[in-house]
């Protein structure tokens, strides 16, 4: 969701076309003066059709596309964002920042998101009878570490209430 809302973005892009400044403009409504000046470029080149972002995501074919209509017209960030009609020019410099750092592959859409836990390989359990000789003496020593987690365990927890039944007496 845009801080601003289109409708606004829109008065004030025609105000500053009507002549009012971006300044005086970015005083008033508490906004960036550049940022007004961004909205007002985007509006004279698309006029009603501004700002009317979709959700659709953007492949890396279409970034590097903006990319290179940058570069063959000599354009800045801001003007190549406001022909696009992209909501910021940070975009913009975000994809170049990526293609420079790592090319083509670094246009390609992140996934967003936390990421999901690994799975744990599932083991087939074999019966004692069919384990060979080292997967039995591999689960022997599993087993005996096991239990020497968890007998040690027992006894931090059997010192730790000794402690607290002294700290009561006394």
């Amino acid at each position: 969701m845009s801080k601003y809302s289109r409708e606004l973005k829109c008065t004030l892009a025609k105000q500053c076309l009507a002549g009012t400044s971006s300044i005086s403009l970015a005083k008033h409504h508490s906004i960036s003066s550049r940022q007004i000046r961004y909205w007002t470029q985007v509006f004279a080149i698309h006029g009603n059709r501004s700002f009317t972002f979709t959700a659709q995501d953007t492949t890396a074919k279409d970034k590097l596309k903006a990319l290179h209509l940058m570069w063959t017209n000599s354009w800045s960030l801001t003007h190549t964002s406001a022909v696009l009609n992209l909501s910021s020019p940070g975009i913009l410099s975000t994809w170049l920042k990526r293609y420079r750092d790592h090319g083509i592959q670094g246009l390609e859409p992140q996934r967003s998101g936390r990421p999901s836990m690994k799975q744990q390989p599932h083991r087939i359990k074999k019966s004692d009878d069919d384990m060979t000789r080292e997967e039995l003496k591999e689960a022997l020593a599993y087993l005996r570490a096991e239990n020497a987690v968890l007998k040690k365990l027992e006894e931090l927890a059997q010192e730790k209430k000794r402690r607290q039944i002294k700290k009561k007496r006394q």
